[in-house]
């Protein structure tokens, strides 16, 4: 049950009565929050919604509280509803309702906290990088983002694609190429040329390595542009391999990839301009074609067909790409996870689907903020122009795939973070990631002797709370489903990670304080409800760690 849900339907319910009570007119009932209380003394869950009634009804805070809780029942669910000045409603659960969810979660097993009500068809677009080398630093966070927030939604019965846009066109792709081609010189020990906007990255000589032996026997100095695009096209996909290769490294695994020269290929791209001219959306100045939205309510008018080369714009085919996400292939909402320079680009975007007749609203977009490294006291710089890129499997093979993921999950994708690669290293509790997989070894540990030991703990009446920790972790449990839904809605996928630590900051306190196993407590009652505790721990944990895409280990 999603107990925020039970508890707002509760306190809507009184506010009905008391409106209709009180000869009182709305529009429409005001919007609350049910959230946990700071301080754990007022409760389990709060709302502060009677301050929110105070200047309409014209009444004190605590009174309007009073009223209202007069109209709720405690019960089964509920076990105590109290006020708190200046006006909060304080809900205190029951321990009855609690050792149901703990069964509960027992009995779902992996399904715990999973919606069965069937949602839309959901399209998360992510990572989405120029083919132009191997994936660095500044892609990491939007992976991790995309692919845990999938896991995510699909729990809540999402139909979830996850895709990858392939940007195999345009003026970067061509200064990909020329750098290869360079790359290929050197091998041949030929005069080379690497400018200051071409790629020099080691991974980019890999590439020229990799693809030399077809191309040694040529005249590099004078390839012909059918020559150019093969080599364009062998070195895109060797880069792809290599992309593919550095995600599942991190658990990563696209549903689609979709390649941006399928739309000037089917010519899905020309029939896209044909519209927005209909729509009289498009003009012709300086050679070029522009896209009127500034009379959208854009700061300027963009290009979508470039003079000289009249190659479309990066903007251009993207408009033709988020047609085909929601008009071709009726995805009836698209995520997109882009870096922080994207901001401009998403305000225009949304006003050219509305012209194209498709909602707005559904196109979503979570922008991910700078990431830096450090190691010990010092910054570590990057650029992958100049060659000195940090690559996402030099940071998978420092620290790890899980302490990468979970590194990058922390914080909110708005904020601007830090990773101290010393800390992720560290075998001890000061490591996060170590701290919590050995919670879930531990409890694994304790399971694993319960079998051994043919303890028999699955009868429901075994479960009692006897101490604070068992009450306390039970009641975190309870709290996963809500998590999972709250992350489905608002994205932030950070959640997880202050969840998973505080779970495991729970478990740690429940088996300092409370012993599982003792001879005077082996056929006892309190051996097995400590056991059920375990177990439902364990599952969670568990599920919690598989949707952050690390492992869940048994030992360590």
């Amino acid at each position: 049950m999603l107990i925020t849900k039970f508890l707002h339907n509760c306190i809507n319910n009184a506010l009905k009565e008391l409106i209709l009570e009180q000869n009182i007119t709305f529009d429409s009932l005001p919007e609350f929050i049910i959230e946990k209380p700071k301080n754990k003394d007022h409760g389990d869950y709060a709302s502060s919604l009677p301050l929110q009634l105070s200047k309409i009804m014209k009444d004190n805070p605590i009174n309007i509280a009073n009223k209202l809780i007069n109209k709720i029942e405690s019960g089964r669910i509920i076990e105590e509803i109290t006020v708190a000045n200046p006006g909060f409603i304080n809900f205190k659960m029951s321990k009855e309702w609690i050792q149901k969810e703990i069964l509960n979660c027992i009995s779902l097993k992996e399904k715990f906290g999973s919606s069965e009500n069937k949602k839309k068809d959901i399209q998360v677009e992510f990572v989405s990088v120029n083919p132009t080398g191997k994936l660095h630093l500044g892609h990491i966070r939007g992976a991790v983002i995309g692919s845990t927030l999938s896991n995510v939604l699909s729990t809540q019965n999402y139909s979830v694609t996850k895709e990858y846009y392939v940007n195999d066109v345009g003026n970067q792709m061509e200064i990909f190429c020329e750098s290869v081609i360079e790359r290929m010189k050197e091998i041949q020990n030929k005069k080379f040329y690497i400018s200051e906007e071409m790629y020099s990255g080691d991974d980019v000589k890999e590439i020229a390595h990799n693809i030399y032996s077809k191309y040694s026997s040529y005249e590099l100095d004078k390839i012909t542009d059918e020559i150019f695009e093969d080599i364009k096209k062998l070195s895109t996909k060797a880069c792809i391999e290599e992309i593919k290769k550095d995600l599942k490294s991190l658990n990563i695994v696209h549903d689609e990839w979709f390649y941006e020269s399928s739309l000037l290929q089917s010519k899905y791209f020309d029939e896209t301009l044909e519209i927005l001219d209909k729509l009289n959306l498009i003009y012709e100045k300086d050679d070029a074609i522009w896209i009127k939205t500034e009379e959208l309510g854009d700061d300027r008018d963009n290009v979508l067909i470039k003079s000289g080369d009249k190659k479309p714009t990066y903007f251009a085919t993207d408009i033709a790409y988020h047609r085909n996400k929601f008009s071709k292939r009726l995805f009836q909402e698209v995520i997109n996870i882009w870096g922080s320079d994207h901001h401009g680009h998403i305000n225009r975007m949304k006003l050219i689907l509305e012209k194209l007749d498709i909602d707005p609203e559904n196109l979503r977009v979570i922008l991910n903020q700078i990431v830096s490294l450090k190691s010990g006291d010092k910054s570590v710089k990057f650029s992958k122009r100049s060659g000195n890129s940090i690559f996402l499997s030099d940071i998978v093979d420092e620290i790890g795939p899980d302490a990468c993921r979970y590194s990058f999950l922390n914080r909110s994708s708005e904020s601007q973070m830090e990773i101290d690669l010393e800390l992720f290293k560290n075998k001890s509790s000061e490591n996060p990631v170590f701290y919590i997989q050995y919670a879930h070894a531990r409890l694994c540990s304790i399971l694993k002797n319960a079998k051994a030991m043919k303890i028999d703990f699955n009868s429901e009446d075994s479960l009692s709370f006897k101490t604070p920790e068992e009450i306390n972790l039970s009641k975190k449990i309870t709290e996963y489903p809500e998590l999972l839904e709250r992350v489905s809605i608002n994205y932030g996928v950070h959640e997880l990670t202050f969840y998973a630590l505080e779970l495991s900051q729970l478990i740690q306190k429940f088996y300092e304080n409370n012993r599982v196993f003792d001879n005077e407590l082996n056929s006892n009652e309190i051996t097995k409800s400590r056991l059920l505790i375990t177990k439902a721990s364990k599952i969670t944990l568990s599920n919690l760690l598989t949707l952050m895409g690390m492992d869940a280990p048994e030992e360590m």
